[in-house]
């Protein structure tokens, strides 16, 4: 990273603030919309990496806001637990992956994510339901991490499902991100992608984030639920036909 010119430090600074934005205001969406900007100067898996401090300060953030990380951490256990130990494990992927293809399967996980909650039988799951369901989502979500970075779309869609009520969704999503990314970052950093000028560089872009995750906040408490699920759909409709065609052309 010793090369970056100044427009590539700029497109980097604004690829952290419109992922903060994002995360402020829907509790989701930070990578999602950070990483298509990061990898226009950055290679895929430097992009990953650099999301490090914030994943860590921003979910804290998130996961403490309401309160009730306790809470979640109890009812959670039995997802976040299966899907530490299979990150590690899948991570390997990630690490041999090329640019084109890390940015397909990103597009596609957002359209599939967009389409399953607009089919008119969205998905509704009985918390009666979830001691059998956590453990087999919180595998999932660690196989995904393994192709292309993120666990989050396979949370998103569980915790949607469960019908919990916006700020609980936040909380306990930021909870999920901020404990995966112990095993996600801790991974990279064995196979020296995660070096100590990435980590100076992330530690810079979580103020960034973090001052625009508080000007998210304040968006987001101004929502009602059916326009904010409404409001994240559209985001990642967009964002996945971004990274479709950024992949293919």
């Amino acid at each position: 990273m010793n090369d970056l010119d100044l427009l590539s430090i700029l497109v980097i600074a604004v690829g952290f603030a419109v992922g903060g934005l994002a995360k402020g205001t829907f509790g989701l969406g930070m990578p999602f919309l950070a990483l298509p900007v990061l990898v226009t100067v950055l290679p895929y898996q430097t992009a990953v990496a650099l999301m490090l401090v914030p994943s860590f300060t921003a979910n804290f953030q998130q996961a403490v806001r309401k309160g009730v990380w306790r809470q979640n951490l109890r009812r959670y256990r039995w997802l976040l637990m299966p899907m530490l130990v299979v990150i590690p494990l899948t991570v390997q992927i990630l690490i041999q992956i090329e640019q084109e293809t890390g940015l397909l399967i990103l597009g596609l996980i957002s359209l599939t994510f967009v389409a399953t909650q607009v089919f008119p039988v969205q998905p509704i799951i009985n918390v009666a339901r979830e001691k059998v369901l956590n453990p087999i989502v919180g595998i999932a979500a660690g196989l995904l991490c393994g192709l292309s970075g993120l666990y989050g779309p396979v949370l998103i869609v569980y915790l949607l499902a469960l019908r919990i009520p916006k700020d609980e969704f936040v909380s306990a999503l930021a909870l999920m991100y901020f404990l995966g990314a112990f095993a996600l970052y801790g991974s990279l950093a064995v196979a020296s992608i995660l070096t100590l000028e990435v980590a100076a560089v992330s530690a810079i872009g979580a103020i960034i984030i973090g001052l625009m995750i508080l000007i998210g906040q304040r968006i987001r408490d101004r929502l009602d639920e059916e326009r904010y699920r409404k409001l994240v759909l559209g985001l990642l409709f967009l964002v996945g036909c971004d990274l479709m065609r950024r992949a293919l052309v």
